[in-house]
């Protein structure tokens, strides 16, 4: 691996996490504008805001950005006709890092060829969501065998008569 990478950050990341790896990574150069992106509704949000577009200017800046990069962060756009116009015009372009679920089907779409598969390497997030989705499940489940819903009301209306059978997930 080179010295120096340039990555393109072609999806939603908050400047600061392009600052935080800049900083724990310095042969790592983050290009970024974060203009050019679509502004996140929520952390994580790679798709960013789909109202978002980008004015002729913000997409010819956009696309220089793409073509000066040995990396991209996120497929471009989240399109796959942006990554085929990438992996056509970034002849150095060596590796793309899919966010979003369904990162291999864009991949597929785009129609690349042999030669740009055989150069481009292309990973994945796969697994990042496992350990918060577990931890939303068991609390789906707590929350039905302890009667959520029913606390919350009587909390809300101040109520704490009357005794419950509270259900244990152990029976």
């Amino acid at each position: 691996m080179a010295d120096h990478l340039t990555v393109a950050v072609a999806t939603p990341l908050s400047e600061e996490l392009c600052l935080l790896i800049e900083a724990r990574e310095p042969r790592c150069e983050l290009i970024r504008d974060q203009s050019l992106l679509p502004p996140m509704r929520y952390p994580g949000d790679h798709a960013g805001d789909p109202g978002f577009r980008r004015t002729a200017r913000q997409e010819e800046a956009f696309r220089a950005m793409l073509t000066h990069a040995d990396a991209s962060y996120g497929i471009p756009g989240e399109s796959p006709q942006l990554l085929a116009w990438t992996a056509e015009h970034n002849p150095g372009l060596r590796w793309v890092h899919t966010t979003a679920a369904g990162g291999g089907a864009q991949v597929r779409q785009a129609g690349l060829s042999r030669e740009q598969l055989d150069r481009i390497t292309f990973t994945t997030s796969a697994g990042v969501h496992a350990a918060p989705l577990a931890e939303f499940a068991v609390f789906g489940v707590l929350a039905g065998a302890k009667l959520l819903p029913r606390l919350t009301a009587q909390k809300h209306d101040r109520t704490w008569g009357g005794a419950f059978l509270m259900r244990q997930l152990s029976r």
